[in-house]
């Protein structure tokens, strides 16, 4: 039993196209990791940012209420 030449260039070519779509899928994995984690960085600063402006909007209701105090009382 031999192999024809046809049969063996099916082969390659297969081989060549299966390792060629491993590669992009391995990228495209990476590329993907590589975005999850910035936008991992981005979630981290805009919950700081969150926080800090839950903390500012409590100061400056407090502030408006003893500003309300201060009238009341005049």
């Amino acid at each position: 039993m031999s192999i024809t030449y046809e049969l063996a260039f099916c082969i390659v070519v297969q081989l060549i196209t299966a390792g060629i779509c491993l590669g992009v899928y391995k990228c495209t994995v990476s590329f993907m990791q590589q975005e999850i984690a910035e936008l991992k960085q981005d979630m981290k600063k805009y919950n700081n940012v969150l926080e800090r402006l839950i903390r500012v909007e409590d100061s400056a209701q407090l502030a408006h209420h003893r500003i309300d105090d201060i009238y009341d009382k005049t």
